[in-house]
């Protein structure tokens, strides 16, 4: 009744939690992009809400992937995880406790609630894991927004002090929400709730009985990913406005033809590319991209890389090349939920290190993520954090190794590694380890493109024999 296939990750994908990199050599060569990571959870959430199977291309190999397919596979899911693939058929699931082991290795387990809570009635999410980037203690992330959303749809519920979310409900009733009320800056429509709680109002929406009227949901690609998808499902999904978002409830469940989706690509991978490769001075082609979807999910971004002075060719269909080009002026950022991406934003502030003048970065999505700044400025940059706000000091890139740096959340151990790259000398890293929710494997790949980074021991050359 249950099949599973668990397909393993390169060896490189479990990165160890410290690694040592000799930087100052610019990085060559081709990466494949993968599926977007944030688009991802969503699409499962669709698919427990759903009952048709469904099939995923372009699916990351990454831990969200492996950690979501392990949740639905021994709650009796029939789940088969290939490379790139993964293929999910929920019929007959069975309602069974979620193991806090599991839930506590990635955040993406939230938008598992919605479809639960419409098969069995209850549903109770031990404490999430993901990055520590939120104002709870010790950095934990919010979940009160889950909660209020499904409240609105007829579930009761509490949070427990641990974080446990607890929820009933006889049955979900379509309502209206407005979005705003989950927003920490309305003028600017941003929050560190905003996205999640735009999430569960479509899938509780597409759950439940009746019409739903959601106004000013969340815009960026993992949304439109996800009515794409329900849609795909069965459901009618309208925009009678460019701010309005309007679901006709299936209790149903949808239709029950198989339906195959692929992802587009990972947003904030190109942009960590194209972030090594100007860093480090090299050149970089990516391929497997998704050329509009890519476009239209990047514009904020790519908007700032003008004003940086960068840019990407087109190399055929689905292939773009990055260029090494010096950063030729300041900037002023703003990241916002309708904007940049908060993921992003190590990366912009990185590349603002090597561009004269003084740039500024105001966070109003993850106020708390900028911890990366600081050992950023151990490797020789200048910035300063003031509250959700960076001033960098340009035409101060990373120059010189540091002993010891420390990552505490996935962006930021990214940014950390590409800027340990750039400088010269022998960096130390601890933290890594979250590079596996988002990455496939961002270590081997950088390696293949000319970079040395080992997990312990003497730097070898890249295609040295161990």
């Amino acid at each position: 009744m249950t099949a599973a296939t668990t397909g393993a990750a390169p060896a490189d994908a479990a990165v160890a939690d410290t690694l040592i990199v000799q930087g100052g050599r610019p990085l060559h060569g081709e990466v494949r992009v993968a599926g977007f990571k944030h688009a991802l959870v969503t699409v499962i959430g669709a698919a427990l809400v759903g009952r048709a199977p469904i099939a995923i291309r372009n699916c990351p190999e990454i831990e969200d992937t492996r950690v979501l397919a392990e949740v639905l596979r021994r709650a009796g899911g029939r789940v088969t995880h290939g490379t790139g693939t993964l293929d999910l058929d929920l019929g007959e699931l069975r309602d069974l406790p979620l193991d806090p082991l599991l839930t506590a290795r990635i955040h993406g387990t939230a938008y598992l609630l919605p479809g639960l809570l419409a098969r069995f009635g209850r549903v109770e999410l031990p404490p999430t894991g993901g990055c520590r980037i939120g104002d709870r203690p010790a950095g934990g992330r919010p979940v009160e927004q889950y909660l209020r959303v499904l409240t609105r749809f007829g579930a009761h519920g509490e949070i427990s002090a641990d974080g446990t979310l607890s929820v009933t409900a006889d049955r979900l009733t379509g309502c209206e929400l407005d979005l705003r009320e989950f927003m920490a800056d309305p003028v600017l429509l941003s929050g560190p709730l905003y996205s999640g709680a735009t999430k569960t109002a479509i899938l509780a929406a597409a759950a439940a009985q009746g019409t739903t009227r959601l106004h000013y949901p969340y815009p960026k690609p993992d949304v439109t990913e996800l009515v794409r998808v329900l849609s795909r499902l069965g459901w009618t999904i309208t925009r009678p406005g460019p701010a309005e978002l309007v679901i006709e409830g299936r209790p149903d469940r949808g239709e029950t033809r198989p339906v195959e989706h692929t992802l587009i690509s990972d947003l904030i991978e190109v942009v960590t590319w194209a972030t090594a490769a100007v860093l480090t001075g090299g050149s970089i082609r990516l391929t497997g991209l998704t050329g509009a979807a890519l476009s239209t999910g990047l514009a904020p971004e790519i908007a700032v890389a003008r004003d940086l002075g960068l840019y990407w060719e087109p190399d055929g269909a689905d292939a773009v090349v990055i260029r090494p080009h010096q950063p030729s002026r300041p900037v002023d950022v703003t990241v916002a939920s309708h904007g940049i991406y908060s993921d992003s934003q190590p990366f912009l502030m990185l590349l603002a290190t090597a561009a004269p003048g003084v740039s500024h970065i105001r966070e109003t999505v993850w106020q708390q993520r900028f911890a990366h700044a600081g050992e950023l400025n151990r490797l020789g940059t200048r910035i300063e954090v003031s509250g959700a706000m960076a001033r960098i000091t340009g035409d101060h890139p990373p120059v010189r190794g540091a002993d010891r740096l420390t990552a505490t959340d996935l962006r930021g151990a990214a940014a950390l590694l590409l800027g340990a790259l750039r400088a010269r000398g022998t960096t130390r890293i601890t933290g890594t380890g979250h590079l596996v929710r988002g990455y496939r494997d961002l270590v081997g790949d950088l390696r293949r493109l000319g970079a040395r980074i080992e997990t312990g021991g003497p730097l070898r050359e890249p295609n040295d024999q161990p």
